[in-house]
């Protein structure tokens, strides 16, 4: 009878640290955007690479997870060329052509409520 109890306290007890750790750890809670590097320069092969990272409440990116996105470059696309884009994984990469200018992408995660726009400057690139 005592062996029982034990079961059930150690069972319940995995059950509460389960749960703790799907809502606390796995669950989403926001999603930020790494850029890297921060900007482009008009050479025609500077590249940029925009990711979705999906956070979990302590501020750590959330394990296993991937934040789906949609990309949509509103403002500039003649001054850019998507190399690469993975809307699954959420990221995205993309390549300044010959000219200067101002990019803005606009991104819809699907963990998230409101699209955010991000700004891209592509500076002249000068020898």
């Amino acid at each position: 009878m005592r062996s029982g109890k034990i079961y059930f306290i150690i069972i319940l007890l995995m059950f509460i640290a389960g749960f703790f750790f799907y809502q606390y750890v796995f669950s989403i809670y926001e999603v930020t955007y790494k850029i890297v590097p921060d900007r482009l320069y008009a050479d025609n092969k500077s590249n940029l690479i925009i990711e979705a990272v999906p956070l979990n409440s302590f501020g750590l990116r959330a394990p296993f997870r991937n934040s789906p996105s949609e990309f949509t470059i509103s403002e500039g696309a003649e001054l850019v060329e998507i190399v690469f884009i993975d809307k699954d994984k959420g990221i995205m990469k993309i390549k300044a052509k010959n000219n200067p200018g101002k990019v803005s992408i606009t991104i819809k995660p699907k963990f998230s409520l409101f699209p955010s726009t991000i700004e891209i400057i592509i500076e002249a690139n000068f020898a």
